[in-house]
């Protein structure tokens, strides 16, 4: 039976990771808790990016334009608990696929501090007039450290702070002209969540705002940009 309700997840995983969307929509879900040990939580939802400053605009920097992008994905996620405080996860959102490890350590009756690393990446294929077509990768990390409350498993909060890197690459053709280059993102920010619910299911709503720092070349040529992102995020999460 466990076995099949991690297949029937990893299915749905992989249903999402073929859907449309490329935006890098970085949606945390730490949710008030590692996931039990001996348990398994689902989540299927989606993420927005909305890219402000110098990040929204692509005409300035074509490859962030198209490598990382403002928008919509699809968003899921598979954990299961492998020991007392510890949880192993798999994020999908669009076409980007990202490996968790957690853990959570109690501070009071219904709070906890949770901390995590991740990595991610993926590839990307997109076309968009009047910036061109671009294709190319992104590898990244991610290390979100929250502290949160159980109200009684019906709500839940939590609010941190979470940093990360990320590196694009790829190349941007417009017309007959192809530009190859490649950057490289420091981000750090704060995120805070809401989880409501009745014992095994319950709704998930998150907003990170992250600064951005970008730098990278296109064809030779340096630039740089930042910025700040809003990441809003929402999701049904059941555990089983």
């Amino acid at each position: 039976m466990v076995r099949g309700r991690i297949a029937r997840a990893l299915a749905s995983l992989v249903f999402l990771a073929g859907s449309v969307g490329c935006a890098p929509a970085l949606s945390s879900f730490s949710g008030s808790r590692t996931t039990p040990d001996g348990r398994e939580d689902l989540a299927l939802g989606g993420s927005v990016r909305a890219p402000l400053g110098d990040l929204a605009r692509p005409a300035d920097g074509p490859l962030l334009g198209l490598m990382s992008p403002g928008g919509v994905v699809p968003v899921g996620f598979f954990r299961v608990g492998i020991a007392p405080g510890w949880d192993l996860g798999v994020l999908v959102a669009g076409p980007s696929g990202r490996l968790e490890l957690r853990t959570a350590v109690r501070m009071g009756a219904s709070t906890r501090f949770v901390a995590g690393v991740s990595g991610y990446g993926g590839g990307l294929s997109r076309d968009t007039d009047p910036e061109g077509r671009g294709d190319g990768y992104r590898v990244g990390g991610l290390v979100p450290l929250v502290f949160t409350l159980d109200l009684g498993g019906i709500l839940e909060a939590w609010a941190g702070v979470r940093v990360g890197f990320e590196h694009v690459g790829g190349q941007v053709i417009t017309g007959d002209v192809v530009d190859r280059g490649d950057a490289t993102a420091f981000r750090g920010g704060l995120v805070v969540g809401l989880a409501i619910g009745f014992r095994r299911v319950h709704a998930l709503l998150e907003l990170a705002a992250d600064y951005e720092y970008w730098r990278g070349q296109l064809s030779s040529v340096s630039f740089e940009r930042q910025g700040v992102a809003l990441v809003p995020g929402f999701g049904l999460r059941v555990r089983f």
